[in-house]
C-alpha cells in the first residue's frame, strides 16, 4: 500500500491509502485526482487535481 497526497481540487491536502501505482486514485465533485512521479518530503506520492 501507497500514502497518497491530494493537491489542488476540493480535496486539497487529503492523503489516500492505495494499491494503484499510476492513473487515477479518485473522482471527487468534478474533479479527477491523477498520480504522477513526484513525491512529498515525506514520502507521498503526489495526485494532482484536474477538472473533468
Amino acid at each position: 500500500m501507497k500514502a497518497v497526497i491530494l493537491i489542488h481540487g476540493p480535496a486539497h491536502g487529503q492523503i489516500l491509502t492505495t494499491e494503484v501505482t499510476e492513473g487515477e486514485v479518485l473522482r471527487q465533485g468534478g474533479w479527477s485526482y491523477q498520480l504522477t512521479e513526484d513525491v512529498d518530503d515525506r514520502g507521498r506520492l503526489i495526485a494532482r487535481a484536474y477538472m473533468d
